[in-house]
């Protein structure tokens, strides 16, 4: 796979890197008061995240095995997107080992242990989604080398894993990471003049998307089974939207796992 195995060399967080997780992990904490998908919440409380001290990575792997089959890969900023994906198909998940800066809790532009621990690895509990995720991923190695296929996909991945919405009991609430680990996504969200969507796979792929922004719509899923449902006509919707060359798509110039 040609992916470095990197070691998390946990002294050496500085006490202000602990101190921000924490202080992060209790706003977290309160974000989740009615706002939270289930489904999250769900996974939140079977893994049990240190909401004092960033984690230890080999214990927390070893605890997400037990559960769900998962383990934690450490990694430092952006991995390859074949190796992202090679990754995941194996049930390993890339968790950056860095922590953002007291600066930086509203948001970070780079990859951070926070978000990958608080906004990831509660969903990988959820057997429904990771059979999604695991799917997608085999798919998406098939295009690894077709740059606009990734393109698309990485909207497709955007738009679930980073900013997913699922209906529960008649409430739409975020499952995706970028909105769960954000307090000022978590409000736009919840803000009504902000579009949201029936989960559509054309309607994702012409969807173009700014990471470094708050989001100008959302696609609402009724179940996970929605987006493993979605893998059976992923490849057709795919190349038929590759196909399109007169059709102006905007390049997301984004990674799938910069967050």
């Amino acid at each position: 796979m040609g992916l470095i195995t990197i070691s998390q060399h946990y002294d050496a967080y500085l006490p202000e890197d602990h101190e921000t997780w924490a202080a992060l992990a209790k706003r977290q904490i309160a974000l989740h008061n009615g706002r939270i998908s289930k489904a999250y919440l769900d996974g939140y409380e079977k893994i049990q995240l240190d909401e004092y001290r960033i984690i230890k990575m080999d214990e927390m792997s070893e605890r997400l095995h037990k559960i769900a089959g998962w383990t934690i890969t450490p990694v430092t900023g952006l991995i390859p997107t074949r190796d992202f994906f090679y990754m995941i198909i194996n049930k390993k998940y890339p968790v950056n080992i860095s922590m953002r800066k007291p600066w930086e809790m509203d948001f970070s532009e780079q990859p951070d242990i926070f978000h990958d621990a608080f906004g990831h690895l509660p969903l990988l509990t959820n057997e429904k989604f990771t059979r999604f995720l695991t799917a997608y991923s085999t798919i998406a190695l098939k295009y690894v080398h077709h740059e606009k296929a990734i393109d698309f996909l990485g909207q497709l991945y955007w738009f679930t894993y980073e900013m997913g919405i699922i209906n529960e009991q008649g409430e739409n609430k975020p499952y995706g990471a970028a909105i769960i680990t954000s307090k000022d996504e978590i409000a736009n969200v919840y803000n009504d003049a902000i579009p949201k969507y029936v989960f559509d796979l054309d309607h994702i792929f012409r969807t173009p998307y700014n990471p470094f922004k708050l989001q100008k719509e959302y696609f609402i899923i009724d179940s996970f089974d929605d987006l493993f449902d979605s893998i059976q006509h992923l490849e057709l919707r795919l190349n038929e939207h590759l196909m399109l060359a007169e059709k102006d798509h905007t390049k997301s110039d984004y990674s799938l796992n910069t967050l």
